[in-house]
């Protein structure tokens, strides 16, 4: 039988007539009797008697009454179980025939039955698959705790259910709540699934796990199904569930999912030795942690290289930093490619960082110097003068590499001179690196904000094995990244720091990226200062290096070359370095450390940059003391400033305009328009597929901001609004 029609006949019955119960008659009549004989005792020469014939005809008074009104109690409850259960048999009226309550537990007060027996006219109920079920939750939902079946007799229509536990120490809502959960669990598996195992929070008493064994492993071997199950289970039950499959066993264990942090500060960095001779294999470095709490970790020398990727505001840089305060905790070398140029300011002076280059003519040299250390060290090794321990790790960090590539072309075009390659042979070191530089403890961390097939081909990406990508990707950008079209689609938008990475278990999964402060912008007093205690090396074992100018080529009058040579690409790449400590005019850290007074601040207004301003614009103060000194003037009307709240942030950004679309049409990484009232939309993270509850309907599982997700049940013939990724569109 449907639920629904179970419903319609429950509104449709008439309730149980009330039993007699002359608790209180009975009660009465025997103080009475017991009054009468005692009074008696003193005529029939039997005064003795008068008390104890008083005593005990009160407290059988009192028993009387006290097993009449628990007889009430308890067929209250029967009759109230009777009346819920009698539209699950298909009865118009409930009948007392219907449930034969016995053996009650005496603990407790009505108590419990012991055994229950049900019966039921039509052996045509029997032939649904949930009829048991749902039985078992009519039964569990009352105040009597949980229950299960003991037997089963189809031919005399006859099931006969028995407690669970020999106390039971749950509510009537949490005993109805776990009956529902198994019963969820039981419709989604088929008839073949039984739950073998439930877990409960000793805190609260809360169901927290719930583990089930079935039949259907051929049914459920295609992703999107079982994250269908899944997302339903978490719709049904409270609280946010995920579910964790064994196809091999053929066993699922749903479970209430941990809630992500927001914020995950840097922890301490653990170290066994910083010594980068010594260390150099065992080194991992933790960047974030799981919803499990497991810590994500890289290990340079299993893999090599790592790629960051995530669009502007996404937490990447944020996480480069994390990664680069780790690598100089374990006194490894880093030098730093600022695509940006500002990004890493404030780590040049950090302890094991010796450069940080933010001119595209510094990033040409310290790629190029990257890549000849390598080469030297391969020419050592093949000489016979130096083994792979020997060498001194080096991390070579590339921030935003699409923004480098770009201004290196353009750089490049402007100074490229006769005879010069078409294209700078940086790029080609970089591509040197990635696939030559492990053996040379040559290591990089890369940054972009898309793993464009223009930027990186074939090796270049399948170099890059520890991937993070930094907030929702696209299913384009996934499909680069991770080879799949739905990996790292459905991030929530505006939880910084989250990312999709691959596990020990080399599995796919969402983390929380540590937050790292950068040493620029965050100063005494502010949030995360106090890490910088913690973060910061003790111990400096590499200087600070500089990149002077380039020295241009000797000039061969006598060939004709002109007096003045310009510069070339290749001076720059081999500008000569020095110590930072021997060349103090050249330091940008110690030309910082002057200082520069706010009210020299360059740049504080574009109208400068313009040429519009030759000096700066005049401070609050300053016009705040001009008011005090002026002449009174007429009012001014103020204009309010849009409050944040006023702004309306565009959910369609990248996404094509709305469109009505079939739910059969509906792909992985789609916007769908999930509530049309609030104007809620979510990011599809399955593929479409029969909903288990309607067999004319398809179940759509999205996700949206703020960790919320959920199925949408959509008619086969009917509609959704969707918008489609642009490159898709």
């Amino acid at each position: 039988m449907e639920l629904a029609s179970a419903r319609q006949i429950a509104a449709q019955s008439p309730p149980l007539e009330a039993r007699p119960h002359p608790w209180l008659r009975n009660a009465t009549i025997t103080a009475a009797g017991g009054t009468v004989f005692a009074s008696l005792a003193p005529i029939v020469d039997q005064s003795v008697w008068t008390v104890p014939i008083a005593a005990v005809s009160g407290a059988t008074a009192i028993g009387v009454g006290a097993l009449g009104y628990r007889t009430k109690m308890r067929d209250v409850e029967v009759d109230r179980a009777i009346e819920q259960l009698s539209p699950q048999l298909g009865l118009a009226a409930p009948s007392r025939e219907t449930i034969k309550a016995s053996r009650w537990d005496m603990r407790g007060w009505p108590g419990r039955p012991g055994r229950l027996v049900i019966r039921y006219a039509s052996a045509k109920l029997a032939l649904d698959e949930h009829f048991i079920a749902r039985i078992n939750e009519v039964l569990s939902g009352q105040a009597w705790g949980e229950y299960r079946l003991q037997k089963h007799d189809a031919r005399r229509r006859r099931i006969i259910f028995v407690p669970t536990r020999a106390s039971d120490e749950k509510t009537v809502e949490e005993v109805a709540s776990i009956a529902r959960a198994k019963r969820t669990v039981l419709t989604l598996l088929g008839p073949t699934c039984k739950i073998t195992k439930t877990e409960f929070d000793p805190e609260t008493g809360e169901l927290r796990a719930l583990e089930a064994s079935h039949e259907v492993g051929t049914k459920i071997a295609p992703s999107g199904y079982r994250n269908r199950i899944e997302r339903t289970v978490s719709g049904l039950l409270p609280g946010r569930w995920r579910a964790k499959w064994e196809l091999e066993k053929d066993t699922v264990r749903f479970e209430v999912r941990p809630n992500f942090k927001k914020n995950v500060w840097h922890p301490a960095p653990v170290l066994s030795d910083d010594n980068p001779l010594i260390n150099y294999d065992s080194v991992k470095i933790p960047y974030g942690i799981d919803e499990d709490g497991h810590v994500m970790y890289w290990r340079p020398a299993v893999d090599p290289h790592m790629m960051l990727v995530g669009s502007s505001g996404t937490g990447k840089t944020v996480t480069a930093h994390t990664v680069l305060t780790e690598v100089t905790a374990n006194g490894w070398i880093v030098w730093v490619v600022d695509g940006k140029g500002v990004e890493f300011l404030g780590f040049q002076d950090w302890p094991n960082v010796q450069i940080v280059a933010a001119q595209i003519a510094h990033q040409v040299a310290v790629i190029h110097r990257a890549w000849q250390v390598m080469e030297e060290r391969y020419a050592a090794i093949i000489a016979g003068e130096a083994q792979e321990t020997d060498f001194e790790p080096l991390v070579l960090f590339i921030d935003e590499f699409a923004d480098f590539r770009g201004n290196l072309l353009n750089w490049y075009s402007m100074i490229k001179g006769k005879g010069d390659p078409t294209k700078p042979r940086t790029l080609q070191e970089v591509g040197s690196i990635a696939r030559k530089g492990r053996t040379s403890r040559v290591h990089m961390v890369l940054g972009t904000q898309r793993p464009d097939a223009e930027y990186f081909g074939g090796d270049m990406r399948d170099n890059f094995r520890m991937r993070v990508s930094m907030g929702r990707l696209s299913p384009q950008g996934a499909q680069m990244m991770w080879e799949s079209m739905s990996i790292g689609t459905s991030i929530p938008r505006g939880c910084r720091g989250r990312a999709t990475t691959v596990n020990d278990a080399n599995d796919a999964v969402e983390i929380q990226t540590y937050r790292t402060p950068d040493p620029r912008k965050v100063g005494p007093g502010d949030e995360g200062y106090e890490l910088f205690e913690v973060l910061r090396p003790a111990v400096a074992r590499h200087p600070r290096l500089l990149i002077l100018d380039p020295e241009p080529d000797e000039v061969d009058i006598d060939k004709g070359d002109s007096e003045e040579v310009e510069l070339r690409f290749h001076n720059y790449a081999m500008a000569p370095w020095g110590r930072a400590e021997d060349h103090p005019y050249s330091d940008p850290v110690a030309m910082r450390a002057k200082g520069r007074s706010r009210d020299s601040a360059r740049g504080a207004t574009p109208l400068e940059i313009l040429g519009i301003y030759s000096k700066r614009l005049p401070r609050t103060k300053d016009l705040l003391d001009a008011a005090e000194s002026a002449h009174a003037r007429p009012a001014l009307t103020v204009v309010p400033e849009l409050l944040a709240d006023d702004v309306v942030e565009d959910d369609g950004e990248g996404f094509s305009e709305p469109a009505a679309s079939s739910p059969g049409d509906i792909q992985v990484g789609d916007l769908i328009c999930v509530d049309e009232d609030t104007d809620h939309w979510a990011v599809v993270d399955s593929d479409p597929g029969p909903d288990e509850f309607d067999d004319d309907h398809y179940a759509i599982t999205w996700r949206g901001d703020g960790d919320s997700e959920g199925v949408l049940s959509v008619p086969g013939d009917g509609e959704v609004s969707r918008r489609r990724a642009l490159e898709f569109a």
